[in-house]
């Protein structure tokens, strides 16, 4: 977008001048607002995916993933994932749609059926969910948190951690899933 040359007597400064104005123009042109979503005081704060005309994103705190017409914003499901917060960014191969949770799930979605797939759970997750996890399959942060959430914030945090949470996004390659997980490890799956 910009292009800098050097050249005897400023040949070139007209160019250069040219080419910043034309990327002012370009962001302000990329300034406007096509379309926004309310989430409704809950936290999007991972990146969205984007394919075929379809915007896909997840709520941190509510645990939905969201899709969305990425031209005119208009909604077009919500999957319900147990209301597990999601710092993943959601990665998409092949028709799945792949997104990690605080719980140490990877959760692999079918785009078309709109449906979990499948799920692979980190070893810690295995271990140690049952005793964050109430029977209807939501945190339990009672367990992690205690009723002084504030003085006990840091070992509440480190307790929920230990479940092997998955906060970055998946990598996808041929026929392998890459995922990082809060337990220290790296997962290569198929």
């Amino acid at each position: 977008m910009f292009q800098l040359g050097i050249g005897i007597g400023g040949c070139c400064a007209a160019k250069l001048c040219i080419e910043i104005r034309h990327a002012l123009q370009t962001l302000r042109c990329q300034k406007r607002k096509r379309w926004s979503f309310s989430n409704k005081g809950s936290w999007v704060i991972s990146s969205p995916a984007v394919l075929d005309g379809k915007v896909y994103f997840a709520t941190s705190d509510t645990g939905l993933l969201h899709a969305f017409d990425a031209k005119s914003g208009a909604p077009l499901f919500s999957l319900d994932l147990k209301h597990w917060p999601m710092f993943s960014s959601p990665a998409i191969a092949g028709g799945t749609l792949y997104i990690g949770t605080h719980q140490g799930r990877l959760n692999a979605i079918d785009l078309k059926t709109q449906k979990v797939a499948r799920a692979f759970e980190t070893e810690d997750s295995k271990k140690n969910a049952a005793t964050y996890t109430k029977s209807d399959g939501t945190p339990n942060y009672q367990t992690a948190f205690s009723d002084f959430f504030y003085d006990d914030m840091v070992t509440g945090v480190q307790k929920m951690l230990s479940l092997g949470g998955i906060l970055s996004a998946p990598a996808v390659a041929g026929n392998s899933v890459y995922v990082g997980s809060a337990d220290g490890n790296v997962y290569a799956l198929m």
